[in-house]
Formats: C-alpha cells, structure tokens, sequence
C-alpha cells in the first residue's frame, strides 16, 4: 500500500522542494519564480518562505531596481543558515572550502601533502580551524575508488583497503565521501557542460582517466558503490600492467601518467603532473616528441569513448582535468578516433564530447553538492524547522 503523507510530511516536502530550487537554480530566484517552479500559490510559497526564513535557512533581499513598478526580492541564503565544507583529495593536493546554499564556494585553504595516510591529520586541522556552528555536513572528494563506502583504494599511493572510518574518527563533523572523476560528472550534471541532459557520460582526466554514467543528472553509483572505473577496462588493447592489478587497462594510454611514461620518466605515485603539462604546452608550440604522446593520448581517449558510448548510448560526453586541454589541442584525433569505434548505424549521431564548463572545480564541486544533498535531506529539514 503506498504510504500516507499527512498535511505535516506534505510541508516539509515542499520546504525541501523550495530549497532545492533555490540551490538548483544557476542564479538567485524570485519567490514568484519559485512558486513557480514548484507549481504552488504565490501565498503558499509567502508562508514557506517565511518559515525558511524564521529558521535560518533562507533570507529575502530587496533586487536591484529594474524601472517602474512594484519593487521585487530574491531568495538567497540566511547569513546565519548551514553551511557545507568540501573538499578534494587528490593523490598529491587537497583544497578545502566552504559552500552556501545556491553553490557558491569559497576556498578556504589547501596544500601539498606526504602521500600517506597522515594527511588525514592535516584536514582535520584544517577543518577545525575553519569549522563553526553553522557547519552541518563535509562532502568528500577523494581519487581512486571507494568499496562500501569506506575502504579507499589509490593504487598511484600504493593504498589497498584503507579504512576511511579509522581516518576520519568519530569526531569529525558528518562527512559523506564519494570519488573524485563521479563528483566531477555530478558537477558538470547540474551546475556545467551537462545540465539538463537525460543519460550522460563524465570523464575526469588526472593522472589517468575516471567517469561516470550520469542518469537523469545522477551519478551512477553501483552495488558496493565503485562503479565508474571506467579507466581500468581493456579498451585500447595495452600490454602494459596497470598498478591496479589488471593488464591492459584503458588509463595506461590516457592521463598524466601517460604522458609521463612517454617520455621515460617515472608513472604513478602521485607525481608527475607538472611534466604532463609542460608536455602539453610543448605539443602546442609545435614540438614533434611532445606533439606525438598528445596525439597517443587523444588517440586512445577517442577508441574508448567509442566503445563506451557503444555500451552506454550516451546524448553527450565532458570531459575534465587533463581532457578540457586534449579537446583544444586534438578535438579532430578525438572525434575521429571516436566514430572510427562506433557501430556504423551510430555515426550519424555521435554522442556530443564536451569540454567541462566547471574546471578543475569539478570534484570540489561535486563534493559540495552531496554534502548539500545531505543537508537538504527531508529529515534534517525537518529538524532544523522544529529547532527554530
């Protein structure tokens, strides 16, 4: 039998509702525009905002003059509302900030880090030092994938089931933890170069490359929550080991590492990435030996978004990190190399590859909206009505 919402749970799934619109949306609303929206009476939505508003989690604010008639005002967040922190772990960086309701984020520091486990001290400093009460949730940023929520793998770190609930302890403020490449899909899904599009793919291009199949503007996230190692599938046909453990897999041609290792040096480990780009800048001034490990790299990049959007029937593709710089530099080797792989009935539509409007933000950003997804959870609305 469905279950039966009371004229209480229906409130609340409309405050949830106008939350989420004015977090949504890409710029501050009008109360009459999320009326709108939500398809509720200009009253209703009066109430709920002055409701929102007696409990800290909206605030209205006179808009800028715009000619004659009746002033208007917009929907932004309560100066003393929640705030989320994110942050993005990366095998050699991590950057923390704090987020608003609506998205907006400010930095709030960040560094370099020993490639151990001990770097987890150093955000929970990091943390504390910036934390207040109006801390509600930290989203989680973090490379490699993530078993059942809490065993981290980063194979370039040499990490094998690395518990993050001994890392993060019972002291840390309520944190939610998901992969960096799946975070930068989510971004590009609803605040970039993906909104509004129904089945998706992302790629975050780093040292190597990761993604996620986007459904409705959701990442996908599997049974045991690692799906989108898409990098460690055998699309390209390498005969290379990858420090995963399997053979041939598709982030050996794609990526930093890539890169790297075309030029003799040392792949993996979480360093590398400063030579990567040097490469590229090289490739663009011309130079043949850098020239050819970027044409390599879009290549292989090309071959396996074939493959994939083969599988996955995608409407488009982004791509971020290392990929914003392959498209500019090899959209043509991209594209060619991606219809030369696509069964011959799909190549009069290609699924569109993108460059990622969100930028290297991407898994910061990510990471903001899950913590925000938590906050905007019913049950945590409802209680910080019930608080006010």
């Amino acid at each position: 039998m469905p279950e039966t919402m009371t004229s209480a749970d229906l409130r609340t799934r409309n405050q949830v509702r106008l939350l989420r619109a004015v977090h949504d949306a890409a710029a501050p609303i009008t109360r009459a525009e999320a009326a709108r929206v939500l398809g509720i009476g200009r009253n209703t939505a009066a109430a709920l905002v002055g409701e929102l508003e007696r409990a800290r989690l909206l605030h209205e604010v006179p808009a800028e003059a715009a000619g004659r008639g009746r002033p208007t005002t917009l929907l932004v967040p309560h100066p003393e509302g929640p705030l989320a922190f994110a942050v993005d772990f990366r095998e050699d960086t991590w950057t923390l900030a704090s987020v608003a309701l609506g998205g907006a984020i400010t930095e709030l520091e960040g560094g370099e880090h020993d490639r151990t486990p001990r770097v987890f001290a150093d955000l929970r400093a990091a943390i504390a030092r910036h934390a207040t009460d109006r801390l509600a949730v930290v989203g989680f940023a973090t490379s490699g994938p993530i078993r059942d929520g809490h065993r981290l793998h980063i194979s370039h770190l040499g990490w094998d089931e690395v518990d993050l609930a001994d890392l993060i302890g019972p002291d840390w403020p309520v944190t939610v933890i998901d992969n960096d490449a799946r975070l930068a899909g989510l971004a590009e899904a609803r605040r970039g170069a993906l909104r509004g599009m129904g089945t998706a793919m992302h790629f975050h291009i780093d040292f190597d490359i990761g993604g996620t199949l986007l459904l409705g503007g959701d990442a996908q996230r599997g049974a045991h929550n690692i799906a989108g190692e898409f990098g460690h599938m055998p699309l390209t046909g390498s005969p290379l080991e990858c420090m995963c453990g399997a053979r041939g897999c598709w982030s050996l041609d794609v990526g930093a590492n890539a890169l790297v290792r075309h030029f003799g040096a040392r792949p993996g480990y979480g360093e590398g990435r400063d030579l990567a780009r040097e490469i590229l800048r090289r490739a663009e001034d011309g130079d043949a030996e850098a020239s050819a490990a970027v044409d390599a790299n879009a290549a292989a990049l090309g071959t396996g978004l074939g493959a994939l959007a083969n599988a996955l029937d995608p409407q488009a593709i982004s791509l971020s990190g290392l990929g914003v710089d392959l498209i500019r530099l090899r959209r043509d080797t991209i594209e060619s190399h991606c219809a030369a792989g696509l069964m011959a009935f799909r190549r009069d539509e290609p699924p569109q590859i993108l460059a990622g409007t969100v930028g290297d933000a991407g898994p910061l950003t990510g990471a903001a909206e899950i913590a925000w997804d938590a906050i905007l959870a019913p049950e945590r609305v409802k209680a910080l009505l019930q608080g006010a």
